[in-house]
C-alpha cells in the first residue's frame, strides 16, 4: 500500500480509502483513478482474508450443493447467488456433494470462517445433514432439512401456484378436456403441481375427477410412453406435463400419430428449460422454475443482520406463453 501511495502520490491512508471503496470519505475521481491505476500497475491486490481477521468478519458464503453444480440448468441458482453476493462485497464457495456426505462439506466451510451456509438442491425435496454450526448461520434452498421441515430458513419455487397457473391457462382458453403428465407419485414438487392443477380447475367449476392423471419420471422417454398410451385410450385436448422434458416427449408422440401442437393438442411444460422451451418447434408454454431469483433471494437473506432470522419464503414461478398452446377446436 505504501508503493501505490508513493507512485500515485497520495498517503497510504487515501489508498486505503479507495481501495477498500469506502465511499463515505471524499476523494477526488481523479485522484481516485490514479490510485486505481498505480494499483494495477503494480499488481497489487488487497488481501482480504487478512482483512477479514482484522475486522473479524468474514465476507465468505459457504454454499452446498445437492447435485446444482453439475444439473443442466439449475446452475443459475449459482449464478444468482453469486451476483447477490458480490454486490454486497461477498464471494460464494461452492462445494458440489452430489452423492457424497453434506457433512464433511460444512466442517470444510465451517473451518475457512465462512459467514454462512446455504443448502442447495437441484430438485425440491429434503436433505440429510447433521451438524454443528455453532454461531454460524444457515438456510436452505430449494430444499429443508429432513429432520425439519418446510418451516425457517427456507426459499422454495411456489410450485403450487405454478401449477394453478399452467391450469388455469388451458382452462381460459376454453380447454375441458386435459390430461395431467406428472413427475414420480412421491415427488414433492410434482405433487405441489397437482394440487395447483386441481386449484385451478375447482375455482373453474370443472371436477378434478375429470382430469386423466399419469406419472412418469421426468424424462422425454416418460412423456413419449404415457403421451402413447393416453392417446391409444382417449383423445385430451390439452396435456399439461411434469417438465418441459415430458413435454418434448409427448410432443414427439403426437407428431408421429399426425397429431398438430397447438392445432389438434395444446401442450403446457414446466421449467422453462433453457435451449429447449423456446428451441423446439412449436416452442413451448411453460412455467418457469426461478432458479436465479431463488439464489438471490437465499444470498441477500443470509446476508442480513446476523440477529434476524430468515423466514420461509415462496418465489414466484410464472408462466411463459408461447405458441405450443391454442383454444380447442
Amino acid at each position: 500500500m505504501n508503493d501505490v501511495a508513493r507512485a500515485a502520490g497520495v498517503s497510504q491512508s487515501t489508498v486505503s480509502f479507495v481501495l477498500n471503496d469506502r465511499r463515505d470519505i471524499p476523494v477526488a475521481a481523479e485522484t481516485r483513478e490514479r490510485i486505481l491505476e498505480a494499483a494495477r500497475s503494480l499488481g497489487y491486490r488487497l488481501n482480504r482474508r487478512a482483512q477479514e481477521l482484522r475486522l473479524n468478519r468474514s465476507t465468505t458464503l459457504g454454499v452446498v450443493s445437492y447435485g446444482v453444480a453439475s444439473h443442466p440448468f439449475a446452475g443459475a441458482l449459482l449464478a444468482g447467488m453469486q451476483s447477490a453476493a458480490r454486490a454486497a462485497g461477498h464471494v460464494c464457495m461452492v462445494i458440489d456433494v452430489e452423492g457424497h456426505d453434506g457433512d464433511e462439506a460444512v466442517a470444510d466451510l465451517l473451518d475457512r470462517g465462512v459467514t454462512g451456509i446455504v443448502h442447495a438442491s437441484a430438485g425440491t425435496g429434503p436433505v440429510t445433514v447433521n451438524r454443528a454450526l455453532g454461531e454460524t448461520r444457515e438456510l436452505f434452498v430449494g430444499c429443508w432439512p429432513e429432520s425439519g421441515g418446510t418451516g425457517e430458513g427456507t426459499v422454495l419455487p411456489d410450485d403450487r401456484e405454478g401449477g394453478r397457473r399452467a391450469a388455469a391457462h388451458l382452462l381460459d382458453l376454453g380447454h375441458r378436456d386435459i390430461a395431467f403428465l406428472g413427475g414420480p407419485a412421491d415427488d414433492f414438487a410434482a405433487g405441489e403441481r397437482e394440487a395447483g392443477l386441481d386449484d385451478a380447475l375447482r375455482a373453474a367449476g370443472v371436477d378434478p375427477a375429470r382430469v386423466v392423471r399419469r406419472n412418469g419420471d421426468y424424462g422425454s422417454r416418460s412423456g413419449y410412453r404415457l403421451a402413447d398410451e393416453l392417446f391409444d385410450a382417449g383423445r385430451p385436448t390439452a396435456l399439461i406435463c411434469g417438465n418441459d422434458q415430458m413435454a418434448l416427449g409427448a410432443l414427439l408422440a403426437l407428431h408421429e400419430r399426425g397429431l398438430r401442437v397447438p392445432d389438434d393438442v395444446s401442450i403446457v411444460g414446466y421449467d422453462d428449460q433453457e435451449a429447449l422451451a423456446d428451441a423446439i418447434h412449436p416452442a413451448l408454454t411453460t412455467v418457469r422454475l426461478p432458479h436465479r431469483e431463488m439464489g438471490l433471494r437465499a444470498a441477500e437473506l443470509l446476508m442480513k443482520d446476523p440477529a434476524g432470522t430468515p423466514h420461509a419464503e415462496m418465489v414466484d414461478c410464472p408462466l411463459v406463453v408461447r405458441e405450443s398452446t391454442a383454444r380447442p377446436r
